[in-house]
């Protein structure tokens, strides 16, 4: 099950569809999939090129903001969960550096036999995996020899992962566990080695410099040396050796794994999780990182469960720093792991905390907390640092389990974990899928002399169920010399235990029976502890159910165009929340289980049919009321999708975007166009909510480029309309006239172009047209009353704007038009609390008003003084809108108000705004809720201009100027504004007058009288006293 809005989109081959939700107009990102076939993000949306030799058709998703665009052929895999949906997640395909412009390899986990075409292959032989590279230049053919040309991986082989990444996620809190205490003892985890995968360590720090006795780098790092931070702060959490600022097991041997430096490869953590169980032996492995958890079984989750099976280590991992419901990270979340969330000082839970319960089964998760809140330990150069989050507490949890380990050398990591959840103190009023069994206790647990073998009891029941009672047992063990009696009680609405003392044998055991009944419980969550007490000595399991919602199994079945059975691709989903359930078909059926309510059944069939390639394309409600159900998808019943236009010289293009919007849940479906073999049906099919709607483009017969293109767009409601046809008449579309200018020097530009048919849906029409020789011009003729964006992308460089409506008859727009400067369509930068953010990602705006651009290709540096004083920097290099809010400065502040200085300098190789520059001055202070800066920009918009910015030689140009603000910025009025103009770029400046005019201000420039250029300088100050320096080098030419 996925939870949260859907958006979903079949795409044909070489097709443009939905949009990366958090794009903005912007360079074109490429990532090449393990399939060979090739996403190109532009913006807003994104088109998808095939493969070599792959007639496959695509579908794309967007799902928790994260856009997957899934081949036809790899969809059946990734529903059987043989192949990794991740594989397949554009967005963080790109996120993660795995992009074509970033490396030409796919870093993947495979399980079972190696691959003709992987290279680099790294052997994980306990775990039965290999880690490898898949060059991308041969991809189709290695995903060919993958599958076989079939709906299954080829013999031998049974998963194939994503190599994803994982995030990072002391005095008093080492007290807060009881540490002091077993020191006293003379337990300080003398003995056993704790592995610690993380980014490193610093070899010379004096609180570890000692303590390490292996390490081993797993990343693509030269060294161990840790140049993050964090690998050092919880090294020396579980095991420093610092005077004041002791570890929990100080005598502990650490075995080091650098596993990343901030990036985590998921490759690195296996062979590392590989190295410590069977090579170095450590009885506890720390895994202070994670990443979001599935349904499905991932390798980190599955290498956990058989390492700690196979040689008795303990893995204590992170629960992460979601602070929400259901927000368990991976690997904590897996059955073997050791979930740890974080308390602040006092024992409180921390905000951050992530809370179960786990997803999939609901069962409890974390398992126990620890102090994780400003926690003061090692930093890299020798000194120490506060942190936050349960990658602090979990290393509390690994140095507790050595001083454990230490006092119980016989004992397993599985007992190990029992006994450390068994003696956690609970907090009051603070649920299991909060707390876990409570706070990690050292001192109880090294006290007491009985363990319960089993930690975690839990118990889904189906709701349609014979009964809905389970027993299971609970195994004490007391390892102590005299018997101990315990009385039992059970804390949770499902949980029965026997009455009286049950006593357990001094060096025995003895097992009770746990009732858990759900008997009448309403369907829900029912997490519980069971507490075993003498005493002193208090053992709990955590224990509970989960009770099904009234629930029926839906099974699913379809037949194509000519009658015969076969196995559609698509998903259930509900049109409410947007939650959908893959299909997955096994023997030509798939069955779905659902809670009782109405369900809606999307599904794509593609067939082969007289040399036709064809799509049906159906969308069908149905309730879930009262029993199983069986559905069927008639493909017999499609229509044939079809538009028409009365312009004879002009034809389809890439056909169709078919898109239905159905509350929370999206689907578009692309196909058709010049390709005759290629065709698109649809079911009709009513549905009250649901809007259709079929886009065309076309292009000149003869021309290319073409000088138009049409954007045509059927929208209706009710869902499916029975006669899906569509004729179109000239006359009533808007015309747009888009004259494209060149920078100074004839070069060529690819126009873009977006059709916003809602969010975060767009069709990407730019690369229907291609290249176009600048300056130049193109016609748009569009269907009127939506909303359109534009854009002009010239080598590294892009302009965009925020959309616009079109409206029926004639309009003109000019792209390219100098001066090419910093603009605010976007966000520029704000300060929370007492961090400040800047975003430079909207520097190279051409000048009209409500656009925004970027050149990746430009340098520089972003620096923030206060009173004179430099506080932070930042490089520039390479800044574009797809790398924001990564590129650009963040700084610590001062609490109390100050006078800064924040300037953006960025160089180009470009004829035109070659260097451009802006320094704002403003006064800040600490915030509560986030709080735009007061930056400013100033638009020029010089008249009279040629199609390639260029000015007369010795005449004058009119110059209208318009400030612009940081979005939710300040609204204090312009008390000056000077401008100054310079012939030389910049080596000599003279001032020019400057009048107001209505909201803005006009100039007159005298441009020389030889060829050249003209760079501007603008320095405005408002009425609260922030102002802005603004100065562009060659900001039009002359001559």
């Amino acid at each position: 099950m996925i939870a949260g809005r859907s958006v979903l989109a079949v795409l044909l081959a070489g097709t443009a569809g939905v949009a990366a939700p958090q794009a903005t107009a912007e360079q074109p990102n490429g990532v090449t999939l393990i399939t060979g076939d090739r996403v190109v993000v532009i913006g807003k949306a994104h088109r998808v090129d095939p493969g070599p030799g792959r007639q496959v058709h695509f579908t794309s998703q967007v799902r928790d903001g994260h856009l997957y665009v899934i081949p036809s052929d790899a969809m059946p895999l990734i529903a059987k969960g043989t192949l990794d949906r991740r594989l397949f997640d554009v967005t963080q395909l790109l996120a993660w550096g795995y992009g074509d412009a970033a490396r030409s390899d796919i870093p993947v986990i495979s399980q079972g036999a190696a691959t003709r075409g992987f290279a680099g292959a790294r052997r994980l032989s306990n775990l039965g995996m290999s880690a490898a590279l898949v060059p991308k230049a041969s991809a189709a053919r290695t995903w060919r020899d993958l599958t076989g040309g079939a709906r299954t991986l080829t013999a031998g082989r049974s998963r194939l992962w994503l190599d994803g990444q994982r995030t990072p996620v002391l005095e008093d809190s080492v007290k807060q566990i009881g540490a002091p205490q077993a020191w006293r003892q003379g337990l300080t985890g003398k003995g056993v080695t704790v592995a610690v995968l993380d980014t490193g360590y610093d070899p010379d720090h004096p609180d570890l410099k000692d303590a390490v006795a292996h390490e081993r780098v797993f990343s693509d790092s030269p060294d161990i040396r840790d140049i993050h931070g964090h690998g050092t702060h919880v090294a020396s959490i579980a095991a420093g050796r610092g005077e004041r600022f002791r570890g929990v097991a100080p005598e502990a041997e650490l075995a080091i794994g650098k596993v990343g430096d901030g990036v985590i490869t998921e490759s690195a953590v296996l062979a590392g999780m590989e190295w410590a169980a069977a090579e170095v032996k450590a009885k506890v492995v720390n895994m202070s990182f994670g990443g979001p958890d599935s349904l499905e079984l991932d390798p980190i989750e599955q290498a956990v469960n058989t390492l700690s099976e196979q040689y008795g280590t303990l893995f204590v991992a992170g629960a992460g720093n979601q602070g929400r419901k259901q927000s368990v990270f991976s690997p904590a979340s897996a059955d073997a792991a050791l979930a740890v969330g974080a308390v602040d000082k006092q024992g409180r839970m921390a905000d951050s905390s992530s809370r179960g319960p786990r997803v999939g089964d609901h069962a409890i998760k974390p398992d126990l907390t620890a102090p994780g809140q400003d926690i003061t330990a090692a930093a890299i150069g020798g000194g120490h640092k506060s942190m936050s989050g349960t990658s602090m507490s979990t290393p509390h949890v690994a140095g507790a389990a050595a001083i454990l380990a230490q006092h119980h050398p016989d004992w397993t990591g599985a007992r190990l974990k029992a006994a450390l959840i068994g003696s956690a103190a609970p907090t009051e009023g603070v649920t299991p899928y909060e707390q876990g069994a409570g706070l990690a206790d050292l001192t109880r647990v090294l006290k007491q002399t009985v363990v319960a073998e089993q930690a975690n009891l839990w118990e889904p029941f189906p709701w349609d169920g014979d009964e809905r009672v389970a027993t299971r047992t609970i195994a004490y063990a007391n390892v102590g010399d005299t018997p101990v009696d315990l009385d039992l009680s059970a804390q949770g609405e499902v949980l029965k235990v026997p009455t009286g003392k049950v006593t357990v044998p001094a060096k025995g055991e003895t097992s009770v029976t746990v009732t858990i009944d759900a008997t009448g419980k309403p369907p829900g969550d029912y997490p519980g502890t069971v507490t075993a007490a003498s005493g002193d000595t208090v053992v709990r399991t955590l224990a509970g159910a989960y009770v099904e919602p009234e629930s029926y199994d839906v099974t699913v079945t379809a037949v194509d165009r000519q009658g015969r059975p076969v196995e559609p691709r698509g998903e259930i989903y509900d049109a409410k929340t947007g939650e959908s359930h893959d299909l997955a078909f096994w023997d030509g059926s798939a069955t779905v289980r659902l809670p009782k309510g109405d369900w809606n059944l999307y599904a794509s069939v593609s067939e082969t049919v007289d040399g036709n390639r064809i799509s049906t394309l159906a969308a069908t409600p149905f309730r879930v009321e009262d029993g199983d159900l069986q559905l069927s998808v008639d493909t017999r019943r499609g229509k044939p999708v079809r538009t028409t236009l009365d312009d004879p010289d002009a034809e389809l293009r890439r056909g169709y975007l078919f898109r239905l919007e159905h509350g929370a849940w999206d689907m578009a479906a692309s196909g058709g166009g010049t390709d005759a073999n290629s065709q698109l049906f649809v079911v009709p099919a009513r549905q009250p909510g649901m809007t259709y709607t079929l886009v065309t483009t076309w292009l000149s017969k003869d021309v290319s480029p073409s000088p138009y293109v049409y954007t045509i767009v059927d929208r209706r409601s009710e869902g499916i309309p029975d006669d899906p046809s569509h004729n179109v008449r000239q006359q009533d579309l808007a015309k747009v006239t888009a004259t494209y200018r060149a920078p100074g020097t004839a070069v060529t530009g690819v126009p873009m172009a977006t059709l916003e048919i809602g969010q975060p849906v767009a069709t990407s029409l730019d690369s229907l047209v291609g290249e176009i020789p600048l300056p130049g011009k193109l016609v748009h003729y569009r269907t009127p009353g939506l909303s359109y964006g534009s854009g002009l992308q010239t080598g590294t460089s892009i302009i965009f704007d925020g959309g616009r409506r079109a409206e029926r008859g004639e309009t003109d727009e000019v792209w390219n038009a100098a001066v090419i400067g910093p603009s605010f369509l976007l966000a520029g930068g704000s300060r929370t609390g007492d961090e400040l953010s800047f975003f430079a990602t909207g520097m190279f705006a051409d000048g009209r008003q409500g656009r925004s651009g970027s050149d990746s290709a430009a340098t520089g540096l972003a620096t923030l003084a206060r009173d004179g004083r430099t506080l932070a920097t930042a490089d520039l290099a390479g800044c574009s809108v797809h790398k924001a809010p990564g590129c650009g400065l963040r700084a610590g502040l001062p609490a109390v108000s100050g006078a800064y200085t924040l300037t953006a300098s960025l160089r180009r190789q470009a004829t035109l705004s070659t260097k451009v520059e802006s320094a704002w001055t403003f006064t800040s202070a600490t915030t509560g809720d986030e709080q735009p800066l007061p930056l400013m920009a100033v638009r020029f918009s010089p008249e009279g201009l040629d199609d390639s910015n260029r000015a007369e030689p010795g005449g004058t140009s009119r110059l209208p100027l318009r400030v612009e603000r940081n979005p939710g910025s300040t609204d204090a009025d312009v008390e000056s504004i000077r401008l100054e103009m310079s012939a030389d770029d910049g080596a000599t400046w003279r001032p020019v007058p400057v009048t107001r005019t209505g909201s803005g201000w006009t100039a007159t420039l005298q441009n020389p009288d030889q060829a050249g250029y003209v760079s501007l300088r603008a320095v405005v100050t408002d009425a609260a006293g922030d102002g802005v320096t603004q100065t562009i080098t060659r900001a039009y030419a002359v001559g």
